[in-house]
């Protein structure tokens, strides 16, 4: 008797578990990518639950359809780039960054070798593809500027997401815009003896890039469960950058279909590079500088996209930061 009695005591505490559980949404930026297996990580490893988080992951359409969501409360959390995010707040946007992914830019241009691309120069007159709402469209007249290029000299091509790399290996353009974390699928598309790029930190673009980010109102209302949510995925990061493997395992587990687990794994060899710097190891996973927040907002204003310079403490907030720093 009592043994059914503590049975049915656990069977109580769990089910209240899961009635505690608040119903959450991630809007990616994109399909899922490398850098998000740290999420699907902490997703299986039930860092969100023990936060009683229930989350849906649901895949993007770009940086700027990401902003719109969360503007809208579609979702509780979104994934974009930074100055997509800095530059949707300048328009009115109700958006705050509150957790950096990358703390290096992977902001780049792959293209052809072919095409006689090998610097900045060579891009005037080359088509270069992009998806509509690419965060890369919003950085690029700031790139053009720092490299003496009239951001109209180059002949832009709308593409899906999923067909940067068919479109570059059949030739249609020179060029794409996508992040240097995509290297993997670029190689395998057009061989990598084939594909030379350019990383806007290396041409006078070094800004933020990827952050998860909120709608003001639920700063307002709901800290606890971004605290929560924050501390979930940065754990999933930790373990993530400590084993690589099993973060792609949990992605694939859950996506199932379109991913090479090979590529994802070289793919996140890169992620690792971006994220994992002296910064985060000093100040933990996600936390943002004052100063390099104010070069993002600056160099994203200078492209003409910004109708005001929004100022740092509007654009974003560490408070809700748990330290975690990754362990190597």
């Amino acid at each position: 008797m009592l043994r059914l009695a503590s049975f049915a005591a656990a069977l109580a505490v769990m089910a209240g578990s899961a009635l505690a559980q608040e119903k959450a949404t991630l809007q990616l930026n994109w399909f899922p990518s490398a850098d998000h297996t740290p999420i699907y990580l902490a997703k299986q490893k039930g860092y969100y639950a023990r936060e009683k988080i229930d989350l849906t992951i649901v895949r993007g359409q770009g940086s700027a359809d990401s902003a719109q969501k969360i503007q809208l409360k579609q979702a509780e959390f979104g994934i974009a780039d930074t100055p997509t995010v800095v530059t949707a707040i300048s328009k009115g946007a109700d958006l705050r960054l509150v957790g950096i992914v990358f703390d290096k830019g992977p902001s780049n241009i792959f293209f052809l070798k072919s095409s006689g691309i090998k610097g900045p120069k060579d891009l005037v007159g080359k088509k270069i593809a992009a998806p509509p709402g690419d965060s890369h469209r919003l950085l690029w007249p700031s790139f053009a500027k720092a490299n003496g290029i009239d951001p109209a000299a180059i002949d832009l091509v709308n593409v899906q997401p999923q067909g940067k790399q068919a479109i570059l290996a059949g030739k249609s353009v020179d060029a794409v815009f996508e992040l240097y974390t995509g290297r993997g699928l670029m190689e395998a598309a057009v061989g990598a003896e084939n594909l030379g790029h350019m990383l806007f930190a290396d041409h006078g673009v070094a800004t933020y890039a990827h952050a998860y980010f909120v709608h003001t109102d639920l700063l307002k209302q709901k800290p606890d469960l971004i605290r929560g949510f924050l501390k979930a995925t940065y754990e999933g990061w930790r373990d993530a950058l400590e084993n690589p493997q099993a973060a792609v395992d949990a992605l694939a587990a859950e996506v199932q279909q379109g991913v090479d687990k090979k590529v994802y794994m070289q793919n996140f060899a890169l992620v690792a590079d971006l994220v994992a710097t002296e910064r985060t190891r000093k100040n933990g996973l996600g936390w943002m500088s004052k100063e390099v927040m104010q070069e993002t907002i600056d160099l994203t204003f200078s492209g003409g996209n910004m109708p005001r310079k929004v100022t740092p403490e509007e654009a974003f907030t560490n408070d809700l930061l748990t330290k975690i720093t990754p362990k190597s």
